[in-house]
């Protein structure tokens, strides 16, 4: 049996392989939902609330902090910060180049049906008192947060 230093991996690979499997769940997350009579985006809700607490313990405060926070989600996953601008009260982040249209083949979705993970971010937004809202345009998808009204 080889001797597991003699080799070593990079921080490239490593790095290179945590994106791909980070892609693989995410995206996986999505074809399973559909595949058990789920709705992708209730299923990225449900998810959403379950990491929103998460949010508010790191102390993301207002709207620009949480822009910032969910492109790097997207830009974890491979995607390309194009702008993030706004003040604590309204902010939007555009990121280009997620998900790769190899991965979507793999599991046989959409881009729309890969989109739906966003929802993930609106109990979020909930939590820390933000509305938030995204869309796609072509190759870039917009992700929006703006103070909610208070009652």
């Amino acid at each position: 049996m080889a001797d597991a230093r003699a080799v070593p991996f990079t921080d490239d690979e490593v790095h290179a392989q945590a994106v791909g499997n980070a892609n693989v769940f995410a995206l996986a997350l999505v074809a399973y939902a559909r595949t058990q009579g789920q709705a992708p985006a209730a299923v990225a809700r449900w998810l959403g609330q379950r990491l929103a607490p998460g949010w508010s313990e790191e102390g993301i405060d207002g709207a620009r902090a949480a822009a910032r926070t969910a492109a790097l989600n997207v830009v974890s996953l491979g995607g390309e910060l194009r702008s993030l601008s706004g003040d604590e009260r309204q902010a939007e982040a555009t990121v280009t180049g997620w998900p790769e249209a190899e991965l979507l083949g793999v599991f046989s979705l959409s881009q729309e049906e890969a989109d739906t993970l966003q929802e993930a971010f609106v109990p979020i937004g909930e939590r820390l008192g933000l509305r938030f809202a995204w869309r796609r345009e072509g190759e870039t998808l917009t992700l929006s947060f703006t103070q909610a009204e208070s009652a």
